[in-house]
């Protein structure tokens, strides 16, 4: 089990929690079946049994969050750098994201990743964060507002 799986980041639009299976088929499974995500997101639609895998192995996966133009999405973002920094020390994040996304290049380059490579076979950018004492620093700014929180009862139900 991951160190967060129990954990509640709750900033002023948004509210992350842990991606558990009660979540597949009335959230993401439906919002997955939209071409335009699934072209955004380079994803390919998944049955639900698929999805419900896939939710598993992100829960495990020790590697592993219309709303446009509200700052939902750098909310969640700006939230998860900020828990990987102060929570988990992570020091440098990675982006890839399909060159066509250009609302998602723009706000990962808002929050100071720069490009980093370009592939033409995926159509993709990668966009790097490495962050300096000066960047945590920025971050820890932006976050302030963000509290975590214990999700549910601390039990996990498993895959």
């Amino acid at each position: 089990m991951r160190l967060n799986q129990n954990t509640l980041l709750l900033g002023k639009k948004v509210v992350l929690v842990p991606y558990t299976s009660e979540h597949v088929p009335s959230r993401y499974h439906e919002w997955m079946k939209s071409e335009e995500l699934q072209r955004l997101t380079a994803s390919e639609p998944l049955t639900l049994e698929q999805e419900y895998a896939m939710q598993c192995s992100w829960q495990e996966d020790a590697d592993k969050p219309s709303c446009r133009g509200k700052g939902l999405g750098t909310e969640a973002v700006l939230a998860m750098l900020s828990y990987g920094v102060t929570t988990l020390g992570l020091t440098k994040f990675e982006a890839k994201i399909g060159q066509g996304n250009e609302p998602s290049i723009r706000m990962f380059q808002k929050l100071h990743f720069e490009q980093v490579a370009t592939s033409s076979v995926f159509q993709e950018v990668t966009l790097r964060l490495t962050v300096s004492e000066s960047e945590h620093q920025w971050l820890l700014e932006q976050t302030s507002h963000v509290e975590e929180k214990p999700y549910r009862d601390g039990s996990a139900e498993p895959c």
